[in-house]
């Protein structure tokens, strides 16, 4: 190869070299300060997709999570607002047995049926109340066409899912009436006499083992909500797992390569500066 100054080969190539390992340097730095092996589009633009749709669904699993906690909630108040109604009517029971007794004239019957029908008025007041989010969880109603109002159910559906293209993420609930007063027809009568706490008490275990049924669904709708929940925390942290190994950066390898880059630049530079002192041979070649 000819010796020539307008074009320094030796230059040029130290440049691009070093122009390289600079690039490589600044990457690593790059890394190593923001946490992330993806900063831009071009550092792994599939990888960035791969990283923003997962990222969507960990939040929305997330979410799903807190709706799915919101729900064992209100079947929890629901539940505990029937839990007293139970001991309400168990009472009831109670009295309604003292009653059926011989040993009472009317008066103490009379008296025994005050305590009775306050009871029957806190459970009509316990199943109007008792709500979630000022959402009626045991007082649904339906008005027939007469106007007259009967128990109804009230169904909650809940959502557990974050992809609405899979079927089998909403969950329902049916807060059946807590009401129980209206098990029959003519409801849980007074006790005024014998007779009429006789009837109370078949009533009054119609009552107690409808609201059984109702309290050992809503128990195992709350625990099938609870396997729920950990499902969905379980599939978050695998996501979240995944995205990791996508977009995260490996410190230990990119320190390793900071320290090469540093290296290389250093070394880099000194070639350049060798290298653009070369066509001062020529100056020897001019004075011989």
């Amino acid at each position: 190869m000819g010796v020539v100054i307008n074009t320094n080969i030796s230059s040029i190539t130290a440049s691009r070299i070093l122009s390289n390992n600079r690039s490589d340097l600044e990457t690593a730095m790059e890394r190593l300060a923001s946490g992330k092996r993806i900063n831009s589009a071009n550092d792994d633009a599939a990888g960035m997709a791969v990283a923003a749709k997962m990222r969507a669904d960990i939040r929305s699993l997330n979410q799903a999570v807190r709706n799915t906690n919101d729900a064992i909630s209100l079947v929890s108040t629901y539940d505990g607002g029937a839990a007293e109604i139970e001991s309400i009517l168990i009472r009831m029971r109670e009295l309604a047995v003292q009653a059926k007794t011989g040993t009472y004239q009317s008066d103490d019957l009379t008296n025994a049926n005050y305590e009775y029908a306050a009871l029957k008025s806190e459970i009509e007041r316990i199943a109007g109340v008792t709500s979630f989010n000022r959402l009626s969880l045991g007082a649904g109603t339906s008005t027939a066409t007469d106007g007259s109002t009967t128990s109804a159910t009230v169904t909650f559906s809940f959502y557990v899912g974050s992809d609405v293209a899979r079927t089998g993420n909403s969950i329902t609930f049916s807060g059946e009436p807590l009401n129980l007063n209206k098990v029959t027809a003519s409801g849980l009568e007074s006790i005024t006499t014998a007779a009429l706490a006789g009837s109370a008490i078949a009533h009054l275990d119609s009552a107690i083992q409808s609201l059984s049924q109702r309290r050992a669904q809503a128990g195992a709708l709350v625990n099938r909500l609870e396997h729920t929940a950990s499902n969905l925390m379980n599939v978050s942290q695998r996501l979240q797992e995944a995205v990791s190994g996508v977009e995260d950066a490996d410190y230990a390898a990119e320190s390793a390569a900071l320290a090469r880059g540093m290296v290389l630049a250093q070394a880099g530079t000194a070639m350049l500066a060798q290298a653009n002192q070369a066509p001062q041979f020529v100056l020897t070649l001019l004075r011989s």
